[in-house]
């Protein structure tokens, strides 16, 4: 022999039987193969072989396949049927069992999870005492190449996606890739798979050694080549939005796009799997008497998929800012994100809080609690110079009890949606509350207000932390910028927090204290007068300027218990429902007067000028503001134009009858001293002769009152 595989030792005087067994030692040399055409994912022929020294006959041996590709890592897979290694003239060929004979072998794309584009490398072990395996890397020339090409590219969703079918509210105006964009999702496949299932499992970059978080993945499944599935495949980044039957968006809410540290970028992984279409399950065989097991289950798909691979990288969203204003009674929050896309929607809960002096330190308190306690407390400890009934006492101080319960409901949870990475929202108006309450906020000292702020949870979703959602930099001692964690109305580790603070805080009682006015307080029992002669100017005049308010209302009061014109007259409510004001048959006096009972629950159109309206007007009801250049008729030169033109026969003239009356009665335009600079469509008129129409003494009234003499005319 040429080489010695083995030496014997036998010790001096062994007389026993030495038995010496002679196999053949192989020589196995891989080379590469002409491979025939990968046709059909089921069956591909193969051909390993190379030049050998030895193989006579079929030498049973193991195959162990040493799988690369650019869907996964190397993995190794063993051949499921027997092989063997058959002499091929000088050299030898791989072939499976095949009953007593042999068959040429063949492989599975499903056996071995064959996906993407790499290479078969391979194991052979002889299965023959003495002989050393021999193994081809799949870098080796022997090596087998597959293309099984499976990726998916992202690229913005083209203008004709976005015209027929694409729901309104996703995206109309794409202006990146950014979280929120809208993407189509392009897949680059084999055509080998067509009609087969893809599935894609889309999710933000998990933290090394951690599991992608299954709340936060978007799952799509279309078939591979079919024409319509272009209409599936699209995905807003960083959402779980995927297409139902009826072409409508499913679960279209934002995943937990955050990671355990900070960073400038947010990555996403997607990962691909192709299977067969599962087979129809056989009929079930109609059920016997005793049977007592369920048919078997239908065998499991076949399938291929790859390892996570890297989507996308797209811009951290980040919270830029968050702050609590307040500008002219108004309390609010305004902020702003950065990186979302402009068609995203976030909504978020807002609560407010305050924060007063508590010892050393602060005290955080809902701010709903917290008025609601102060203004009960007051409520007990005030004392009223004059008798009044309970009822009577809320109407004057604090409003109806239902209205308190009304307007703290409304500051107990508030929402906001953000338009364009921004939002605005007003929380509370000072100005809407009654004077009572304003006195008693002014008088609580360092009351500072700040709000928080927080995804908005939906149904059967858990929750998420504020920065998963979207970054930001947390504040800590010492820095003047950044956000507070916050959580059950308290500041938290950022770990622990589902909400974040505004950047700073507002002095409410400082604010209060601004908002303090001389405002009289109607009595009782004037108080439906009061609201007959409200929703009077606002029906006349609400569409008009401050100036002209005035001057309806300092006209109603000026009439009454006038002589000659009005001296049977003798009220407000007299000169309103008889000396022709039409405003208190108007829509907009019905819902002035119900604001007036029920601010906090009225739904009045005009309901801010409404609160202006009734701070300008009280003064004059009250007789607190004098006559106001003693305005006694007005009329709206359009709206007199107007009657004109469709009833020429009632209404003869652009101009009122009143406006050329003459003797005692003549009038003066006063329209510029009663608007001043205002361009109102308003003309005001007093007495020339005042001294001749003067009011009735409060003698003569009570007189009259007692004795109505006949009034001369309206």
């Amino acid at each position: 022999m040429e080489q010695s595989h083995g030496d014997c030792q036998l010790p001096l005087g062994y007389d026993g039987v030495v038995r010496i067994r002679a196999v053949p030692h192989l020589v196995l040399r891989p080379e590469p193969q002409s491979q025939p055409t990968l046709l059909n994912p089921d069956i591909w022929q193969v051909l390993v072989g190379g030049s050998s020294e030895n193989v006579a006959g079929n030498v049973p041996c193991r195959l162990e396949w040493i799988v690369t590709s650019d869907c996964f890592a190397e993995k190794r897979v063993p051949h499921r049927r027997e092989t063997c290694l058959t002499p091929n003239g000088k050299g030898f060929m791989v072939r499976e069992k095949d009953g007593e004979g042999m068959k040429p072998l063949v492989v599975s794309v499903y056996e071995l999870g064959l996906i993407g584009t790499g290479r078969l490398g391979f194991r052979l072990e002889p299965l023959l005492f003495g002989n050393q395996p021999v193994e081809v890397k799949p870098g080796d020339a022997a090596a087998i190449p597959f293309d099984l090409g499976a990726r998916i590219d992202f690229g913005l969703a083209p203008t004709e996606l976005k015209s027929d079918w694409l729901p309104d509210f996703l995206e109309r105006h794409v202006r990146g890739v950014q979280v929120g964009s809208l993407l189509q999702l392009k897949p680059d496949i084999t055509n080998l798979f067509n009609g087969h299932l893809a599935t894609l499992d889309l999710y933000p970059t998990p933290v090394e050694g951690v599991a992608p978080d299954e709340a936060a993945t978007l799952h799509v499944e279309w078939e591979v080549g079919h024409p319509d599935a272009a209409k599936v495949l699209l995905w807003r980044v960083g959402f779980l939005a995927v297409r139902g039957g009826e072409k409508e968006v499913l679960n279209n809410r934002l995943a937990a796009i955050g990671g355990m540290e900070s960073s400038s970028t947010l990555g996403f992984q997607y990962r691909l799997g192709i299977t067969k279409k599962p087979k129809d399950a056989p009929p079930a065989p109609e059920k016997k008497k005793g049977d007592k097991k369920p048919p078997p289950p239908p065998p499991p798909m076949e399938g291929v998929f790859a390892e996570p691979r890297l989507a996308l990288e797209v811009p951290r969203p980040r919270l830029k800012s968050f702050g609590v204003r307040l500008d002219g009674g108004r309390l609010g929050i305004r902020g702003s994100f950065e990186n979302f896309n402009d068609s995203v929607e976030l909504d978020l809960t807002v609560k407010t809080y305050v924060r007063v002096p508590y010892g050393e330190g602060w005290r955080v308190e809902e701010l709903d609690d917290f008025f609601r306690n102060v203004l009960e407390s007051t409520r007990l400890e005030t004392s009223l110079p004059i008798q009044h009934t309970e009822k009577q006492y809320a109407a004057v101080t604090l409003c109806l009890p239902d209205d308190v319960s009304t307007l703290l409901a409304e500051i107990q949870t508030v929402t906001v949606t953000t338009r364009e990475n921004t939002f605005e929202r007003e929380v509370l108006n000072l100005k809407q509350l009654p004077r009572h309450y304003v006195e008693v906020l002014k008088k609580v000292p360092g009351l500072q207000v700040f709000a928080a702020i927080q995804p908005t949870s939906l149904a059967n979703t858990r929750e998420a932390p504020f920065w998963a959602v979207a970054d930001y930099e947390a504040s800590e001692p010492g820095k003047e910028h950044g956000f507070a964690p916050f959580e059950g109305g308290a500041f938290v580790s950022r770990v622990f927090a589902n909400g974040v603070c505004t950047g700073n805080t507002v002095d409410l009682s400082g604010e209060a204290e601004r908002l303090s006015s001389p405002i009289p307080i109607v009595p009782p029992e004037l108080q439906e007068e009061f609201s007959l002669f409200v929703g009077t100017v606002c029906g006349e005049a609400i569409g008009q300027s401050e100036a002209a308010w005035k001057g309806v209302a300092h006209t109603i009061m000026n009439r009454v218990a006038r002589r000659q014109e009005w001296v049977a007259h003798l009220t407000p409510t007299d000169v309103i429902t008889k000396t022709g004001f039409d405003g208190r048959k108007h829509k907009n006096c019905e819902a002035a007067r119900a604001y007036l009972k029920s601010p906090a629950s009225s739904a009045l159109e005009f309901r801010e000028k409404l609160e202006r309206l009734i701070t300008a007007v009280t003064p004059i009801y009250m007789r607190m503001a004098g006559d106001g250049g003693d305005p006694v008729y007005f009329y709206s030169p359009a709206a007199q134009k107007a009657l004109h033109a469709e009833k020429p026969t009632e209404y003869p003239s652009e101009k009122p009858g009143f406006v050329d009356q003459g003797g005692d009665k003549a009038l003066v335009d006063i329209s510029a001293e009663v608007l001043g600079g205002t361009k109102d469509d308003f003309r005001f008129y007093a007495f020339r002769y005042p001294e001749k129409n003067a009011r009735m003494t409060r003698q003569e009234i009570a007189v009259a009152r007692a004795q109505p003499p006949v009034a001369k005319g309206k």
